[in-house]
């Protein structure tokens, strides 16, 4: 299992990867890509966010209408018992 595993990290991908962040044009690459990726992390987040807020809007208004809606009932039935 060891021995499957180091021909894995020694094997042709870590060469690739050692390239990758030896070489400045490779670090420059990465650094583009991880820049792209937390780009669009944030972009996500953001989208997130929006949503949220507008569920919770959403979800507010509707408890507001069904405590409106329970308020007149109340005051109707209020009404009706006093007739």
């Amino acid at each position: 299992m060891f021995e499957d595993l180091l021909e894995v990290v020694a094997g042709p991908w870590s060469l690739v990867a050692l390239a990758v962040v030896a070489l400045p044009a490779g670090r420059k690459a990465l650094r583009t890509v991880a820049r792209e990726a937390v780009r669009a992390g944030i972009a996500v987040s953001e989208s997130a966010k929006d949503l949220y807020a507008e569920l919770k809007e959403e979800a507010s208004d509707v408890v507001a209408e069904v405590k409106a809606e329970r308020k007149h009932s109340v005051s109707k039935t209020a009404h009706k018992a006093h007739e």
